[in-house]
């Protein structure tokens, strides 16, 4: 169904059977879709085997408060056993809605692609502008997310892949009813301007790959976090198998070529951020597992507290953590850290990463700022040696970039030794293995 040029205003949400693709007629003759005053159902309802392609969506919305009803599109199963299957949203915008832009629940092989980041846009949205609920194998690439969020409410996402998380079910029967959301690949997409929360989430998420991605004006740019539990009583199920690689965060040059200004509305405070699970009335920490952040730039994280900074992990087993420049630039400021591992870290690689000019003390490029960071899977204090296990080695401070932004290493001094504030250890952390 190809639909010309022109405003049209709906009575009711358009449903696209399966089999069936609902296009404009082009880029340039794109027809913008409306539904004529109600804010309680979806624009668009794709089934399996459809496509949208070359359509705006407004839901004229004023982003003054939040309405979780009121979506842009929405693609839900029937179940976790009866979910929507091959789904493509291409060269589209949603915008102006107080909810979601894009809703996912319980999907399978859904890609949201833009022939270029300009021609697939999601923006103006009250609470997440794209959002998974138990989404499989999702593709969003060359999409731009961006204007996300409610000032004075407390949760907002770019993008945002997780669960419904119901505590009156048993584990074996959450795992069955709503499943993680497993298998992703958000690649080469532009994040921008989030002041409220999270620019792109997991919840319990599983074989994410998170990539080539540019982040501006995010609160938290990049988390990869559990479940959160109600009456602040922990989290519980951690994410798996995350891969973060070759994403910038708050780089100048990328401010200047989407002619996007910084603002202190819009500082980020946290940069990456990797945490597995722990009950407050545990001290056992469930981890993250098959976590790599690789090769990524971080800027400007104007961190607000002593266990933030550029790259934090948390209740993680076997990460690897390489290869990233951290506060390089001259042109922001980096507070505490450049890179932090908090409680419960296990047998973690952090090698050759590259960490410029921090502000604001207690100042440290590589900081233990928590217990039990021991190998020991019951967390038992047994040990009063941070870092048991760890490879900590060719990490960098000093370092900066040239003009042609490559990396100058002129004035860059190896890390000699990693800040335990706890004070239980400090010791040389290059070309050594920790151990007991």
């Amino acid at each position: 169904m190809t639909l010309p040029k022109g405003t049209f205003l709906l009575a009711r949400t358009v449903v696209v059977p399966p089999g069936v693709t609902l296009r404009g007629a082009g880029l340039n003759a794109m027809p913008i879709l409306k539904v004529w005053q109600n804010n309680q159902i979806p624009v668009v309802k794709l089934g399996s085997d459809t496509k949208l392609e070359n359509v705006v969506i407004d839901g004229q919305g004023m982003r003054k408060s939040v309405n979780l009803k009121h979506n842009g599109v929405e693609i839900v199963g029937a179940s976790a056993n009866q979910r929507v299957r091959n789904v493509q949203i291409l060269n589209s915008r949603i915008q102006n809605f107080d909810g979601n832009g894009i809703f996912l629940k319980y999907t399978d092989r859904v890609r949201i692609v833009g022939v270029t980041q300009a021609q697939m846009m999601v923006s103006n949205i009250g609470y997440a502008g794209i959002i998974g609920y138990s989404a499989n194998n999702t593709t969003i690439q060359k999409v731009t997310v961006r204007d996300i969020g409610v000032l004075g409410q407390r949760w907002a996402y770019n993008i945002a892949l997780t669960e419904v998380y119901d505590s009156k079910l048993a584990a074996g029967v959450q795992a069955k009813v709503n499943p993680r959301s497993e298998g992703a690949l958000i690649t080469d997409s532009y994040i921008l301007n989030n002041a409220v929360w999270e620019g792109i989430d997991t919840h319990h998420g599983r074989n994410l790959v998170i990539q080539n991605n540019t982040i501006l004006n995010v609160r938290n740019a990049i988390a990869i976090v559990s479940i959160t539990l109600a009456g602040d009583a922990g989290t519980v199920s951690p994410p798996q198998n995350v891969v973060i690689r070759n994403n910038r965060i708050n780089k100048q040059s990328d401010y200047m070529r989407l002619k996007l200004a910084r603002s202190e509305k819009f500082k980020t405070v946290r940069g990456i951020v990797v945490s597995g699970a722990k009950l407050k009335k545990s001290r056992d920490a469930v981890y993250a597992t098959g976590i790599q952040v690789l090769n990524n730039q971080v800027e400007n994280v104007q961190a607000i507290s002593v266990y933030a900074g550029g790259i934090v992990i948390q209740a993680t087993f076997g990460a690897i953590v390489s290869g990233n420049r951290i506060q390089l630039e001259s042109s922001g400021r980096t507070n505490y850290n450049g890179i932090v591992l908090t409680a419960n870290n296990k047998r973690a690689s952090i090698v050759g990463n590259y960490i410029g000019r921090l502000v604001s003390a207690p100042i440290e490029g590589i900081v233990f700022r928590g217990g039990q960071n021991n190998g020991e899977w019951n967390n038992a204090k047994w040990s009063k040696v941070s870092g048991y296990g760890m490879l900590l080695s060719k990490n960098y401070r000093g370092a900066s970039l040239f003009a042609n932004g490559s990396l100058n290493t002129r004035n860059a001094k190896l890390v000699m030794k990693i800040a335990d504030t706890n004070d239980v250890v400090v010791r040389n952390t290059n070309n050594f293995t920790f151990k007991k």
